[in-house]
């Protein structure tokens, strides 16, 4: 027979509530792998009893890799210290100590999961300001004044484009801008940008084509829909690309870097941007895929032009690095390789790709982003070189706060003065 005690020890053992066990909540990943930020919140409050307001809109942020180890300590440090997380197959685990339902607990925990949905909330406000907005100068099917729209590059936002856009309203034409994640896969853009062109469109009953202007990395996403065959409506009647990375940039590897810097000042409170606005835009991805030889840009550069568009290219040959500097180099690394060893085996490593980053940075190669020779492409013939930088061509407000000359506008003016807006053709 039992000692009393023990079987009273047992007994209240057997008798613990249940909720006096760490609790688990699972979080399925998406098929990108990455989490809900909205069903993450609402799990836990349902969890542990809570009420909170579900974000409107969803949110999903990256939950492997680089990114998601910046995710997963920004939860953890919204949560705090009684919970845990913990990535288990296809699902984010959190495991939540049992004190979080203890009275003295329960404030801090409400306030946590409060703040985490309000943060969700405002990060899904900020991203509706994403896709096609029209300016008070646009006048759908307007032959008066032809649209033009703009689509901005990486780093940047429609915001880049302020300097030009009074000239081309005062030049009589329409402004339409678009704004995207710049550092989303280009797929995942280009999508959007296909998605939201034909909406925008549609909604207001459009039947003449557009100019599209873009800058940068910006000439992909057009160019993936103007050339895709299947997906193609033909409402473009110019394409007008500036400093587009039409090859690629080798340059396009420090914006990985740039970001996940930037990412993780955000996370650990040490800048003013919040971390989801990082986090959720993607860290990187849109700088691989322009990479030059990159999957994205190998398959896109495979396509034929589009049939009765009219294609212009302007490009600028002002890099930040002088002439007498890149001789210099290129002098030591053919010393280089004319020694024995391990030196010259490396200087014989770098040299092509060197290169080929020398002509993006140099002073009359390229515009310190990408080189002349990468923003040329295969059957587009009107290719104008220019003395600018890569900011200069469009005069980008965050290196030029006055609002001219703007170096890109008289060809982009002759441009489409040259070729006026038609009507769609049928399909």
């Amino acid at each position: 027979m039992l000692p009393t005690c023990l079987i009273i020890a047992l007994g209240m053992a057997l008798s613990k509530p249940e909720t006096q066990l760490p609790q688990q909540v699972r979080i399925p990943l998406t098929a990108a792998s990455e989490i809900d930020l909205g069903e993450v919140v609402a799990r836990l409050a349902d969890a542990t009893g809570r009420s909170v307001a579900r974000p409107p809109d969803r949110i999903v942020l990256p939950i492997r890799g680089p990114a998601g180890l910046l995710t997963r300590r920004m939860l953890a440090e919204s949560l705090g210290p009684d919970t845990s997380l913990a990535l288990q197959g296809r699902e984010l685990v959190i495991t939540l100590d049992p004190r979080l339902r203890e009275p003295d607990r329960i404030p801090d925990w409400q306030r946590r999961l409060d703040q985490l949905a309000a943060r969700t909330e405002r990060e899904a406000k900020r991203r509706m300001e994403y896709g096609m907005h029209a300016l008070k100068s646009y006048r759908p099917n307007d032959p008066a004044r032809p649209t033009v729209c703009l689509v901005h590059g990486l780093n940047s936002s429609s915001g880049g484009f302020v300097h030009m856009i009074r000239p081309l309203e005062e030049a009589g034409f329409g402004i339409v801008v678009f704004d995207y994640p710049f550092n989303r896969p280009l797929e995942e853009s280009s999508a959007r940008f296909r998605r939201d062109w034909r909406a925008f469109r549609r909604a207001r009953g459009e039947a003449r084509p557009w100019a599209v202007v873009t800058h940068s990395m910006g000439a992909l996403l057009a160019r993936s829909y103007v050339e895709d065959p299947k997906e193609y409506e033909g409402d473009v009647s110019t394409l007008i690309l500036i400093g587009p990375v039409s090859q690629g940039s080798s340059l396009a590897k420090t914006q990985t870097l740039l970001q996940l810097l930037n990412s993780l000042q955000a996370v650990e409170g040490k800048s003013h941007a919040d971390a989801l606005a990082y986090l959720g835009d993607g860290l990187g991805e849109a700088a691989a895929d322009i990479l030059p030889g990159s999957d994205f840009l190998t398959a896109l550069n495979l396509r034929p032009r589009a049939a009765g568009v009219a294609y212009h290219i302007l490009a600028g040959d002002v890099g930040f690095m002088p002439l007498t500097t890149r001789r210099r180099v290129e002098t030591q690394l053919l010393a280089m390789r004319q020694q024995r060893g391990l030196l010259a085996g490396l200087a014989r490593l770098v040299s092509p790709e060197l290169s080929a980053q020398l002509d993006e940075l140099c002073e009359g190669t390229g515009d310190g982003c990408v080189s002349v020779e990468r923003t040329r492409l295969e059957g587009v013939t009107d290719h104008v070189t220019v003395h600018a930088n890569h900011a200069e061509l469009i005069r980008a407000p965050l290196f030029f706060q006055d609002p001219g000359p703007v170096v890109c506008m008289p060809h982009l003016l002759r441009w489409l003065r040259a070729d006026p807006a038609r009507s769609v053709p049928s399909r």
